[in-house]
């Protein structure tokens, strides 16, 4: 947590190629970059990172952009890379099944190397003294990613949509759950009432999610994803973390020892990861059919 197109195949089911089949040594490569990246970080001298930390009093380009692979505390660093680990690999994984490697390959440098000066210089707006460092808030652009990716996977392999409604629908439904949880404490709402009440709110948006997919013959489309080997625990994980992180980045106490979760930073990520890539595509296939 931070401190303060390839053509695609339609309904292809159970036939295409094994999601092993398709994995590339450079996905691997790719995905083990920013691993790698952080825990040479943190190799270096505590001072050294600590010089190259964003400091809202004194903001510069090299440290918005380096502060997000700088981790003071070894606990703060692990829980960062198993984060994005699960978030990343999913992304990877949903996008190769529906045919999207390029825009994968394309959303993964915009977050890991243009969001960390981006989400450093949109701290600026809120006027504070303060510092922020850590991974997190490019994680959080992956959760945003999910939707997106989701909806596609889900369009292209079985019919499941459109995607251009259900992705939005995902988002929302999960935004729903971020608003409840990043302001549960406005409310002095505590335990399981703020869990119950993020949870209603993210189902009653959810619903209309489920709407925009009804067709009348979506019970046989969902037949075809529960019989094709992968398909649902694939969807399962997808789906899951897409709910289940922002419990994680939006908890009832923010307050991590000397420093306090930057939950601002983890919204901005959470955000820009879906809009972008979605405002996009969306233009493209604006152009495309027009």
């Amino acid at each position: 947590m931070a401190t303060e197109s390839n053509a695609r195949p339609r309904h292809a089911g159970p036939r295409s190629a094994a999601l092993g089949d398709r994995i590339r040594p450079a996905d691997v490569a790719l995905l083990g970059s920013v691993p790698v990246t952080l825990g040479l970080v943190s190799l270096l001298p505590r001072a050294t990172r600590r010089s190259l930390v964003f400091d809202y009093a004194a903001p510069t380009l090299p440290t918005a952009f380096a502060s997000a692979f700088v981790h003071l505390d070894p606990v703060h660093l692990l829980v960062n890379v198993v984060l994005y680990a699960l978030l990343a690999a999913t992304s990877l994984a949903l996008d190769l099944a529906s045919g999207h490697r390029r825009r994968f390959y394309t959303a993964f440098p915009t977050f890991v190397l243009v969001f960390p000066v981006v989400l450093s210089y949109l701290n600026l707006a809120v006027p504070r003294s303060a510092t922020t460092l850590g991974f997190s808030g490019v994680a959080m652009a992956f959760v945003g990613y999910l939707p997106l990716a989701l909806a596609d996977y889900l369009d292209a392999r079985f019919g499941i949509g459109p995607a251009t409604q259900l992705a939005p629908a995902l988002f929302l439904s999960s935004l729903a759950l971020v608003a409840v949880l990043s302001v549960r404490s406005a409310f002095a709402l505590v335990g399981d009432r703020a869990t119950l009440l993020a949870l209603a709110a993210s189902l009653g948006a959810l619903r209309y999610a489920l709407v925009v997919a009804e067709r009348s013959d979506l019970r046989a489309r969902c037949r075809r994803l529960l019989g094709t080997p992968g398909a649902v625990e694939l969807t399962a994980v997808a789906a899951a973390l897409v709910f289940a992180v922002p419990f994680v980045a939006f908890p009832a106490s923010p307050e991590r020892g000397a420093g306090v979760l930057n939950l601002y930073s983890h919204l901005l990520g959470y955000a820009l990861g879906f809009l972008v890539p979605f405002v996009t595509v969306s233009a493209r296939r604006f152009v495309a059919g027009s």
